[in-house]
């Protein structure tokens, strides 16, 4: 096992939706009520009517509810049996479970039952297919380009080249047909559809 030197791990980062998803995710939603995996800078750019920040704790402390759009944290996350909850680390281990599929779990798990009317997913973790088969339950959007996010550190906003990323749809349970033909329509020409 590779030993990684988590010092060169940047602690300031964070990686915002474009401007051209979070219209799509908007437009799909018809505005999006919560941002759970937020930060007051993201928000600027996301304009949900709510959002956490990562000192509200989203993914263990806080309910979620209406329509949630799920950027989530990069990261690696363990299970703190003393505490019962899922934590964040730093450190380097096959045990360890990718933040996008923590995060993951937590839509579907308030999606199943029903807390929230319905979820969008955006991962720029494409090995998510491996992490969470439960996506290929739900309409997926592959996006055809690599999108260029906002990146947030100490020294400003930039812009940064992502790798492959794809969104998954958890639509509501009332009227789901007409809702996924809105995700196809809506996201066709960002990507290929899977459903």
């Amino acid at each position: 096992m590779a030993i990684h030197d988590i010092r060169k791990r940047r602690e300031d980062l964070e990686l915002i939706t474009n401007y051209d998803l979070v219209a799509a995710a908007h437009a799909l939603l018809e505005g999006i009520d919560l941002d759970v995996a937020s930060s007051k800078t993201a928000n600027k750019y996301v304009e949900a009517n709510n959002f956490f920040t990562p000192s509200d704790d989203g993914l263990n402390a806080q309910q979620w509810f209406g329509k949630v759009y799920l950027f989530p944290p990069r990261g690696a996350y363990f299970w703190d049996k003393k505490n019962d909850r899922w934590k964040m680390t730093r450190a380097s281990s096959p045990t360890l479970v990718s933040s996008h599929a923590v995060w993951f779990r937590k839509l579907y798990n308030s999606w199943l039952s029903r807390d929230i009317e319905q979820g969008l997913y955006f991962t720029n973790c494409p090995d998510m297919i491996r992490y969470e088969q439960k996506i290929f339950d739900f309409p997926i959007c592959i996006l055809k380009t690599a999108p260029l996010l906002l990146k947030n550190t100490s020294t400003g906003i930039s812009n940064h080249k992502t790798c492959t990323s794809f969104l998954v749809y958890l639509p509501p349970i009332k009227d789901p047909t007409n809702a996924v033909e809105k995700f196809i329509q809506i996201y066709s020409e960002k990507g290929r559809i899977l459903s």
